[in-house]
């Protein structure tokens, strides 16, 4: 049953995962380019100096709506579907108890972000040590790690907001989400998130139920 669950969502996403597939690699090329320009214009001794003394980041801005993009599109993919005529009640008719329906949908998406986002932490942090420090690559570490953390609750938090069979709630949780959200992407000096990122983690985590909530309330038929 889980192997069909997964197959299912795996119909209704592939699109997206194509996409981001492109993307990515799209995003490495210019990533290596714009690290080349600065390099060959600015010179090493400039270019350190802007990134060490200035905090210049070592990415382009670019790259820090990879992980939002593809949280938000991967769950408005994934669930929209399941609400349109109601199709959701099919899938919770399954022979498999509601939570772990859910929990199979959310952890599909969960892991096909995660192993995106692993993919282009490696490849960038390997690509940049021609470049960088350790030290550096370090700090790039904990600036990008709220970004990644930002896409997966993205994808929780429209996960919830998708599964809400009621519009005045639904809009309720989107302001909700959008403020929760924008604790992940404030503009920070390197190093700043260090000392709040286990609290944005535990905030990830407690989003992670929020989709729960909203599943049984559209099982119970809740209208208001």
């Amino acid at each position: 049953m889980y192997k069909a669950l997964f197959y299912k969502e795996w119909i209704k996403t592939k699109r997206v995962i194509f996409l981001s597939a492109i993307i990515l690699p799209a995003l490495i090329i210019y990533t290596y380019i714009n690290t080349e320009q600065m390099f060959r214009l600015g010179g090493h001794v400039q270019t350190w100096t802007n990134v060490i003394l200035k905090d210049m980041s070592v990415l382009p801005e670019i790259a820090k709506w990879f992980p939002l993009f593809t949280g938000l599109l991967l769950a408005l993919v994934q669930y929209i579907p399941e609400m349109t005529d109601k199709r959701m009640k099919l899938t919770l008719h399954l022979p498999l108890p509601e939570r772990k329906i859910v929990l199979s949908m959310l952890l599909y998406g969960t892991v096909t972000l995660l192993s995106a986002y692993l993919l282009m932490y490696l490849i960038l942090s390997m690509e940049l040590r021609f470049y960088y420090t350790t030290e550096i690559i370090r700090s790039m570490t904990w600036l990008f790690l709220p970004y990644f953390c930002g896409g997966l609750t993205a994808y929780l938090l429209t996960a919830w907001i998708c599964l809400e069979p009621v519009w005045k709630q639904r809009v309720f949780n989107i302001l909700t989400g959008a403020g929760g959200l924008y604790l992940f992407y404030i503009g920070a000096k390197s190093g700043a998130y260090t000392t709040i990122i286990s609290y944005l983690a535990v905030l990830m985590v407690a989003v992670f139920c929020f989709p729960f909530y909203s599943t049984a309330r559209f099982k119970d038929g809740v209208q208001k």
